[in-house]
């Protein structure tokens, strides 16, 4: 199974990130875009995992949330991976706050234990919006992106940390809740 390990977001910052999708979406040439139910900050993506790992890892990642705090998150700006001319990735920034940062560090220290690699040099928080077909010429669309530069997609505090599994379907893969593991030493939810 593929899987990751992500802070979901509250209705109200996704429907904002959606409305935001809406007003860019006439700017850009072929990108898929995420729908609003998918929308989520990753922190590590697992890739392929056996399900054998699984009580294992729900140890490990129980450990690693109960001896952290809630973590308050920001979600403003836009960016994007690539180039101005061919962006590959489109995203609204998140606030990498210390909080945030010592989540991340903490999860990679134990996913590393279990054999698992990071390819980030510097984790830079963000929520994918969209993903830019390889050759698109989308220059028209970080113009629009840098007009609206003051942005804001909202405040929350992250009570817990979920992991997911990823599961590929003709409109775009699926994301279903393993488990959520309560920041703070709360109980974990199925």
């Amino acid at each position: 199974m593929r899987a990751f390990i992500a802070i979901t977001l509250p209705k109200e910052t996704k429907a904002a990130l959606a409305a935001a999708v809406k007003r860019l979406a006439p700017s850009a040439v072929d990108v898929a875009w995420c729908a609003e139910a998918r929308m989520h900050l990753t922190l590590a993506f697992l890739g392929e995992i056996a399900p054998s790992i699984l009580p294992h890892l729900s140890t490990a990642l129980t450990r690693v949330c109960q001896a952290l705090p809630p973590v308050p998150c920001h979600a403003y700006g836009f960016g994007f991976f690539g180039n101005r001319r061919n962006p590959k990735i489109i995203w609204a920034g998140v606030d990498p706050t210390p909080g945030l940062d010592a989540l991340h560090a903490a999860l990679w220290h134990e996913l590393k234990r279990f054999g698992f690699e990071t390819d980030e040099d510097r984790f830079r928080p963000h929520v994918t919006l969209g993903r830019c077909k390889e050759r698109a010429r989308n220059q028209p669309l970080t113009d629009a992106m840098d007009a609206d530069t003051e942005i804001d997609f909202g405040r929350w505090t992250a009570p817990d940390v979920t992991l997911f599994e990823s599961r590929p379907s003709p409109k775009g893969s699926l994301y279903l809740k393993l488990n959520a593991f309560r920041l703070g030493g709360g109980k974990d939810t199925p």
